[in-house]
């Protein structure tokens, strides 16, 4: 198998994305990489100090494959981080805009995963698993229902919810995007997405921030906004806290409620 350098890349940007003391969790017991991506959410990374020392190991081995003449080219190096640089940071606001700039000329589809990340603060698998039908219109208010038909995978019961959508997605065009399809609103995968972003985009944004700081930058503003934390903990799926509850967030009543978080996402 021919490894090249963004496969080293995407490497060093999945450790951004591994939980610490991650053999230590019942949860992940036994998973595979893919389950432990979609599913780290509610858990701290690794720290930039001990991710440059997996690098470093990495980097050690090829070398002495290079010297073994296994591998061409003495410039097969992974970069590390800086490890006095502060890792998960979410995207600042003008980055976010510089996103939005840069993508005026992708894919309709490119860009609305994009936005709805932006703008809901959903994972990304959440977003590329979103079919026709989960477009739902509660009382007067359109929302997206993440859901497991189908066989979609969420992380737990509470990454099951039915939250609204904000306005400049309307704006954009979202419910005319969806009418256009059939039943799967997006034909790429989270995986191939992902790695997609950091080839084209992440070094031209922050080149030590992934496409996930968009969600991260979602949870931020609720956390400093004025909001109850069970409801910004309902709309973005989070499970950990003993306050989160357990209200039934798809019904008229309590949709409203979590629209008002909405106005707090100003880009």
């Amino acid at each position: 198998m021919d490894i090249e350098f963004d496969d080293l890349e995407d490497f060093r940007d999945i450790l951004l994305e591994i939980p610490k003391r991650l053999t230590t969790y019942n949860f992940f017991k036994g998973k595979d990489l893919d389950f432990i991506l979609e599913n780290n959410d509610d858990y701290d990374k690794l720290d930039n100090t001990t991710i440059n020392n997996y690098i470093e190991k990495v980097n050690l081995y090829f070398s002495y494959m290079h010297k073994l003449k296994y591998i061409i080219g003495e410039d097969f190096i992974i970069p590390t981080y800086d490890e006095n640089g502060k890792n998960r940071e979410p995207y600042t606001y003008e980055e976010v805009s510089k996103i939005f700039d840069l993508m005026k000329n992708d894919t309709l589809e490119n860009r609305f995963i994009t936005y709805i990340a932006a703008y809901q603060g959903m994972r990304l698998k959440e977003i590329t698993q979103l079919q026709k039908e989960d477009i739902v219109k509660i009382g007067d208010i359109f929302c997206i229902s993440i859901n497991t038909k189908e066989d979609k995978t969420t992380k737990t019961k509470k990454s099951v919810r039915t939250i609204p959508i904000h306005n400049k997605l309307l704006e954009f065009g979202l419910l005319e995007f969806v009418n256009s399809k059939d039943k799967e609103l997006f034909t790429i995968s989270n995986k191939n997405f992902s790695s997609y972003f950091r080839k084209y985009y992440k070094s031209l944004i922050n080149d030590e921030k992934t496409f996930y700081c968009l969600r991260h930058l979602v949870i931020d503003i609720f956390k400093q906004s004025d909001c109850k934390i069970e409801h910004y903990q309902a709309f973005v799926g989070h499970s950990q806290g003993k306050d989160t509850i357990t209200m039934d967030y798809g019904n008229p009543f309590n949709v409203k409620l979590l629209a008002k978080l909405l106005q707090f996402i100003d880009y």
